[in-house]
């Protein structure tokens, strides 16, 4: 194709994203997208994360094991009532089986701990922003959102920091922590944040309600997803010094998608759509720019097509381009809203052990709700 037509549809692009920040501003009391335009918002970077998944026991062994392609799916004690077998699902091997807010604290209170000792400022002055299941979740742990984060500070010795919180927002809880985490720093309130989550799926009760919805992973269903757990966080600042490799916030998006994974109306990707280009739009990029993905895919049909559809909506280059699609829950189970953090390590390190595909990665997230994020990153190499 001549060259004239790849201008002519990088700069359409160009305009339709100008117009989708005009409507942002035009709905952004706070001014948080004026501030973009003016220079003076807050860039974020994210410098260090921590891991405890099915595959490790901290970010270094998580993130080899995932590179690896290794999976930490097993048979466990929990069964399916129709053919009488165990399931597969990928569990975390802490040295005893219990469940409660107190296995949930066991979770994450390592991964919190790595990324506190990345960060140069005192414990306390760190606020913990912890994303946890939605509250549509069955068989809901009580508790989550009013004594969970005082466990894991407990478990941390931590004083609680006034802007500490919860944020129970499910698969998009990583990202709304990261909005959160902005803002606590625009105003001065924190330098660093660190944005958390920790979720399992592992309580017979829970698989229960997932089989009768035929959504789970079993030798009569290849339409499901394998039930895991993980406890997730990453260290969040504002970027200013390049002297520590990180991966760069560009921008960050939401959308609503009401063709929900058990819903029947006609689906279209919308919601997922909606979030990827407010991001793109924030980052001032187009899809071009994107190098790769890396998603919360979990092997449900839905989710793959919901990614495909849409990425069909927005134009492609004239020449083929690699545009690969990574999902680390092949590896680590579907561990619900802790997948956040567990995404964006993943993107940090492919940086700094030099294997991902480029610099610029589009991350998304979707609830069963129907809520939808997106994120774009870009790596950003240390100086020494």
């Amino acid at each position: 194709m001549p060259y004239s037509w790849y201008v002519k549809h990088r700069v359409k692009r160009l305009l339709e994203n100008r117009i989708i920040i005009a409507c942002l501003i035009s709905s952004d009391p706070k001014g948080v997208f004026n501030n973009r335009r003016t220079g003076e918002i807050t860039l974020l970077s994210i410098t260090a994360s921590g891991l405890v998944t099915a595959v490790g026991f901290n970010t270094s062994a998580s993130l080899a094991a995932i590179r690896a392609g290794i999976s930490g799916a097993k048979q466990i004690g929990l069964w399916d009532r129709e053919s009488g077998e165990l399931i597969t699902a990928a569990k975390v091997f802490l040295p005893h089986w219990w469940e409660g807010l107190g296995k949930l604290a066991d979770l994450v209170a390592p991964a919190v701990r790595e990324c506190l000792s990345a960060a140069p400022n005192p414990d306390e002055e760190i606020p913990i922003l912890l994303g946890v299941a939605a509250p549509d979740r069955p068989h809901r742990m009580e508790g989550l959102d009013d004594r969970l984060l005082d466990e894991v500070e407990y478990r941390l010795g931590l004083k609680h920091h006034p802007a500490s919180a919860v944020i129970n927002r499910g698969q998009i809880s990583t990202v709304v922590g990261i909005q959160q985490a902005r803002q606590l720093i625009e105003e001065n309130r924190a330098t660093y944040c660190i944005v958390a989550a920790v979720d399992s799926f592992l309580q017979q009760q829970v698989v229960e309600v997932y089989l009768d919805r035929r959504r789970i992973l079993t030798s009569s269903n290849s339409n499901g997803f394998i039930p895991g757990e993980a406890g997730s966080a990453v260290l969040v600042a504002r970027t200013e010094s390049r002297s520590v490799a990180s991966i760069e916030i560009l921008g960050i998006g939401f959308g609503k998608e009401h063709a929900t994974i058990e819903s029947e109306t006609p689906f279209r990707a919308e919601g997922l759509e909606k979030a990827i280009r407010h991001a793109l739009a924030e980052a001032r990029m187009d899809i071009y720019d994107v190098t790769y993905r890396i998603t919360d895919l979990n092997g449900e049909h839905y989710k793959f097509k919901e990614a495909a559809f849409a990425l069909m909506r927005f134009e492609h280059e004239p020449v083929k381009k690699e545009f690969q699609l990574w999902h680390p829950i092949e590896c680590i189970g579907d561990p619900g809203a802790a997948i956040g953090p567990c995404v964006l390590s993943c993107a940090l390190h492919a940086g700094q052990k030099d294997y991902g595909r480029g610099e610029v990665v589009l991350c998304h997230f979707g609830n069963d709700d129907g809520e939808r994020a997106a994120v774009v990153t870009r790596y950003a190499r240390g100086i020494s």
